[in-house]
Order: C-alpha cells, then structure tokens, then sequence
C-alpha cells in the first residue's frame, strides 16, 4: 500500500469522526430533531409559491386622483384642509330656550298660547309660535328667499340686507355647498315692510301693472325699432339691385306726431321711411 492511500484513509476518517461529532453535538443541543420522522417525500414548493414567498405582496390602495405631483419624484396625497366657516358652524351651539317650572314664565305662543314654541323662530326672527301655528298659518309664518322676497314685494338687495327692518335666517344652499348660502325671511315681516314701503297692497299691484306696462311698452317700441331697420334695409337693396349703383337716401322734411316725440321722414327716391326720436 503506497503513502497516498494511507493519507487518503486516515483523511476520509477524520472527516467520518467529524461529522459524527457534530450530529452528536446537535442531538444534545437539540434532542427531538432525531425523533422528527423525515419527510422524504414531502412536495417541493412551484416556482409560483417561492416567487411569492420571495416578494412581499403587501397591497396598498391609493386614489390617484387625490395626488398632488410634487415636481420633485414624489406624490403627495392632497388632503382636504378643514373649512374654517364649516367648523364654526359647527361649534356654534344649538339655542334651546329653559324651561321654567312656572308656565307663566315659559315664551308662549302669540296664536295659542302654548309653550311648545319654536326655538329657531325666537331665535332669527324673534317670533313667539309653535310648530303647528307654522303649518296651519302658511300665510304668515311661511318662509320665503330673498328671491322671492324681490319678485313679489318688489323689495330690493339693500332693502333685504337691513337685518334690523328684515331679519333673516341664514342656511346652507340645498342645491350646492360651494353656492352661497341662502337667505330666509319671515313672509309676515316681509308683508309688513312692504306695505309700508308701498302704501298697501292695492298699491302694490298698481306698482306691478304700472312694471308690466313699461316692459311692454319697451318691447314694442324695440320691435318696432327692428322691424324700421329691416324695411330700410329691404327698400335700400331693391333699389340698388334696380339701379346697379349703391343708394343714398334724401330724406324730405321730417313730420312730428301729434301725441308722441317721434319723428317721420320719407326718402324723396325710394320712399323709405325713417322714424327717430325727437329730442
């Protein structure tokens, strides 16, 4: 036997006694790791599974249209800064009148006499009424916008802004929160400074009709305007289609209305007819 396979046996029996040593070791550290049966056939994971064991699929959900582009490589989430009007609404408290243990001594209903008044009234109109005074006396607890309160008392915006005259309750718009927010007024208050304004209600319709006919009055006049001008242009492009040449009117002397500031005059060539006002 030659010095290499001497070497080579005693190197295969140090590596042996190496290993034994160290499953020794490991047993003693680790006593139930020998009795553990050994899955031999156990399943390999797919390359599915160690692919997602590899990657964490932590899902993270983001509305990119809150995003706000830096410019910078990063997005920043556009958060809603809170509305400062909003929150002192909100911390506005709730009027609620005490209740006195003497009936006496609780608001009362200015229509029938009961104690179940509403809080908002007293407390933007100063009126004394239950909610069922509200709903059968339309006519006068009613509420109306400011709107209204222009179209039907003719009323205007500086008018309806005198808090003092007309109190009003302000509330959100109820078709839009970015509109303004909209104006109640008493119908009864509103009845009452228009009948001062305007002497009674009859006064008030004489003002109305007085309205219609000017509006009416206007329109005529702008129609008739119009169709003057249609005519002239009419009668100018017949002429000048007979004549071959462009037409320039010689207006004769000019005759006043007997009850009217207008004035007619007639073209002396192609008869047109132009009315104006006379000042």
């Amino acid at each position: 036997m030659s010095d290499i396979t001497i070497q080579q046996d005693l190197a295969a029996r140090v590596v042996e006694q190496n290993r034994n040593a160290a499953k020794a070791r490991i047993v003693q550290q680790r006593p139930n790791v020998g009795d553990a049966p050994f899955a031999a056939d156990e399943a390999k994971p797919t390359a599915m599974a160690r692919k997602r064991k590899a990657i964490d699929l932590t899902y993270c959900e983001y509305n990119l249209s809150t995003m706000k582009d830096s410019k910078g490589g990063f997005l920043h989430e556009d958060v809603e800064q809170p509305d400062a009007k909003k929150q002192k609404e909100e911390r506005k408290p709730i009027y609620e009148p005490t209740i006195d243990l003497i009936l006496e001594n609780n608001p009362q209903c200015e229509t029938c006499k009961s104690i179940d008044v509403d809080p908002k009234y007293i407390l933007h109109f100063n009126v004394n009424v239950c909610r069922a005074c509200i709903e059968a006396h339309p006519d006068k607890y009613s509420l109306l916008t400011k709107t209204e309160c222009r179209e039907d008392y003719l009323l205007t915006d500086s008018e309806l802004r005198d808090t003092k005259q007309l109190p009003h309750w302000e509330r959100p718009n109820p078709h839009k929160s970015t509109y303004s927010n909209m104006l109640l007024y008493l119908r009864m208050q509103a009845e009452k400074f228009a009948w001062n304004k305007w002497g009674g209600p009859e006064q008030l319709d004489a003002e109305f009709e007085r309205r219609a006919n000017e509006k009416k009055e206007r329109k005529e006049k702008k129609y008739k305007l119009k169709m003057n001008e249609l005519r002239k242009k009419t009668r100018t492009s017949t002429w000048a289609r007979k004549t071959g040449e462009p037409h320039v009117h010689e207006y004769g002397e000019s005759v006043q209305e007997p009850d009217s500031d207008e004035c007619t005059r007639v073209c002396t060539t192609c008869g047109a007819t132009d009315t104006y006002e006379a000042f």
